[in-house]
């Protein structure tokens, strides 16, 4: 059995890992790879917070209407939603028998209209499908049978990375117990995400993350193993993955170069597929890096960077790819390899550290105790009460203010003031 040190290093390298790759892919979310190297140049370094070092080809974020909403140096929603889980883990007391779908949904739906309690975050970044589906008024009474409807009424060809984006943590919090983590990847995808595809790509991602506490990931073949066993629950379901669908996931998972992955074709930006396929092959770099030896302490934080600017400037949809590989790769090098300058711009780093360190103690009972009566952050407003119209509608404006002077449209701050909010977004 790993030691508790071991544990906890891989639990924050994959809640930390994941943050920062949704943070430093948020730098070209939804541009074409032409776009990211008009903006950041073709070798970039990366830097969360301004200013910019000199030299070294140093890059901050560019700012336009859509990167300057988030939080400076922060994730998005695909951590936030990672985020959610945890919460739910810590107010269960540890493992279990793991999370219930209910459980997930009530915190889903609570976010989408409030946002992350306990850091104050706005509900920014909603994807299309789990809009549709959360926003739903029987969505609570039956999330599944709910999703299932939408997948359904769609022709059922929706299959976005919506799910698999928040389901690597699964695996770090239920890694000892394997039907505990396929009936919870299973349940907490499938409450926005009926798709099979969908459903295999959480089961697939969670078991890799599991496999890697585990000390059971060391070449590329138990990776191709983990992804077989991984598939089992998925096949054996009523609605399950067809031969074509079995084959299209070999095909782009084992892809050498993420060129070929076409990252950013307008298509296919946000299929759960290529993101998975980021995340194994974030893997695979990391486990080349681990077989070969070099004397160099920063190797594996280098690889981190590389890999994540590499998919980073292949554009598309880059944070989500971005968050699964650095929550994968995260895992499997450690929190303490992980690039110093970028743990140490991350917005709300210590608050992370202090939730994975939290979840280490009630998986191995070693550490800093963890009271989850007394942590008011894993309930389902954070302990801070239902929002008003008039407090969340507050919360929106003061978020294009800060929008605004951002992007440098100070004249447009009087129609700002004046703005109305519909469905958790500004109307102006």
């Amino acid at each position: 059995m790993a030691s508790f040190t071991t544990v906890n290093d891989k639990i924050r390298g994959c809640l930390v890992g994941g943050a920062l790759g949704d943070a430093i892919g948020l730098f070209t979310e939804f541009f074409s790879s032409q776009q990211a190297r008009e903006y950041y140049g073709d070798s970039p370094k990366f830097k969360l917070r301004p200013p910019a070092p000199s030299g070294f080809n140093y890059r901050v974020m560019h700012i336009d209407r859509h990167r300057g909403a988030f939080e400076e140096a922060g994730w998005t929603d695909d951590t936030d939603q990672a985020l959610l889980i945890l919460m739910a883990f810590l107010k269960n007391g540890g493992p279990g028998e793991g999370i219930q779908a209910q459980d997930f949904a009530t915190r889903l739906k609570h976010w989408v209209s409030f946002g992350f309690r306990p850091l104050d975050r706005l509900p920014l970044g909603l994807g299309r499908t789990v809009g549709s589906v959360v926003r739903s008024e029987s969505f609570l009474n039956d999330p599944i049978g709910r999703s299932t409807e939408v997948w359904e009424s769609g022709g059922r060809v929706m299959a976005a990375n919506g799910a698999v984006m928040r389901t690597p943590i699964v695996g770090a919090l239920f890694y000892m117990n394997q039907g505990a983590l396929y009936s919870t990847a299973i349940d907490i995808a499938a409450t926005t995400h009926a798709d099979p595809r969908c459903l295999a790509s959480c089961t697939i991602a969670s078991a890799l993350v599991a496999a890697i506490m585990r000390d059971e990931l060391k070449t590329e073949d138990d990776i191709r193993r983990i992804v077989e066993d991984s598939l089992v629950p998925i096949m054996s379901r009523e609605v399950s993955l067809s031969e074509e669908h079995v084959k299209e996931l070999h095909d782009i998972i084992w892809k050498n170069d993420i060129v070929e992955m076409e990252l950013d074709g307008r298509r296919s930006i946000g299929y759960t597929y290529k993101c998975l396929a980021c995340g194994v092959w974030a893997l695979r770099q990391g486990l080349a890096a681990l077989s070969t030896p070099v004397d160099d302490p920063h190797k594996l934080a280098h690889v981190f960077e590389r890999v994540i600017t590499d998919l980073t400037m292949a554009a598309g949809d880059s944070d989500t790819n971005c968050a699964v590989a650095g929550s994968l790769l995260g895992c499997l090098i450690g929190y303490a390899n992980l690039p110093a300058g970028w743990k140490e711009d991350l917005k709300h780093r210590d608050w992370l550290l202090s939730k994975a360190d939290a979840a280490t103690y009630l998986i191995t009972r070693q550490g800093t105790p963890y009271s989850q009566a007394e942590d008011a952050d894993n309930l389902v407003d954070g302990g801070k009460g239902i929002m008003s119209k008039e407090e969340i509608d507050a919360k929106w404006l003061v978020m294009m203010e800060t929008l605004h002077k951002r992007t440098g449209d100070i004249d447009d701050l009087g129609k700002v003031k004046k703005a109305k909010v519909r469905d958790d977004c500004i109307i102006a």
